[in-house]
């Protein structure tokens, strides 16, 4: 029962016919944002425009927990030079420990299935243009059951900044794969994932507003819509949702489809400390939560 519900949680994070933890967020910022948010810096999330930029020094960790006992764990560090920034970060997901059985239903003792990222992501600016680029190198190691692989991930970004309108326009090509050592026969299907990202600083009011468009394949296309609204200096509300919650419409009620990929959170901030916590909720019920903090020295 318990595989059963492992195999339904990794198809709502809509990673079904792709390695599982390829959609997998590791921040709760993201979390909150619903998936959206690609142009906001988040430390330790894979699925951001790499030209992001940050202009702090800082340490980063996440910790992720979803239904059915999956669980990710993240660690960044983030480093700031002039124009240029420097990531090296960690990504971890532990899809759990589960009985194995032969063919002839013989318990062949536990195993756990898990994936690993090694992560490198520079950005920098063009010195007579407004533009920013970046770039994300990962290296994964994948171990689900007996299978094991190696793969190499390479994502790729660009930012137009227009200061005058506290604006932000992005691209970027995410996840193209290069096998380096592959014990699975089956050959997995790894689309490139396009995202274009609108960012600004509404005027008058203390929001940042985030709309995205994001396409997998033909048959997987979504729009989100996030931000960050802040109370005071120190705390800060952030929300999002997304196309997802009409794909994922169960109609069981009311307050599932009000809430259904939908995220909230929140983050405080205490002299050098940031701590943030976010939720996403499922359409089809059950929610995953979650905590980031953040040291700047």
């Amino acid at each position: 029962m318990r595989k059963l519900v492992f195999i339904y949680i990794l198809y709502f994070l809509e990673a079904a016919t792709i390695s599982p933890g390829l959609n997998t967020w590791f921040s709760a910022s993201k979390l909150s944002y619903a998936g959206g948010g690609d142009l906001i810096f988040t430390p330790n999330s894979k699925a951001k425009n790499p030209a992001s930029f940050y202009s702090e020094r800082c340490f980063s960790t996440s910790f992720i927990l979803y239904p059915a006992e999956i669980q990710a764990q993240s660690a960044s560090v983030i480093i700031p030079k002039k124009s240029q920034l420097f990531t090296v970060a960690i990504n971890h997901v532990s899809y759990g420990t589960f009985s194995g059985y032969s063919e002839e239903a013989t318990p062949t003792g536990n195993y756990t299935s898990n994936e690993t990222w090694f992560r490198f992501d520079y950005s920098s600016s063009l010195n007579q243009y407004p533009i920013r680029y970046g770039l994300s190198n990962q290296i994964k190691f994948s171990k689900l059951e007996e299978y094991k692989s190696t793969k190499l991930h390479f994502s790729f970004g660009a930012i137009w900044e227009l200061e005058k309108y506290k604006t932000n326009i992005g691209l970027s090509v995410n996840d193209y794969p290069v096998e380096i050592s592959p014990t699975i026969t089956v050959k997995q299907n790894s689309p490139l994932r396009y995202n274009i990202g609108f960012c600004k600083e509404v005027k008058y009011l203390p929001l940042k507003i985030s709309m995205d468009y994001q396409s997998i394949s033909k048959d997987n296309q979504d729009y989100f819509i996030s931000g960050i609204f802040s109370i005071s200096k120190k705390l800060s509300i952030t929300w999002g949702t997304s196309t997802r919650k009409f794909s994922q419409n169960t109609n069981e009620n009311i307050l599932k489809t009000i809430l259904g990929s939908s995220g909230l959170g929140f983050s405080f901030i205490k002299n050098d400390i940031v701590i943030g916590y976010g939720l996403y909720f499922y359409g089809p019920g059950g929610f995953s939560n979650g905590v980031d903090l953040s040291i700047k020295f």
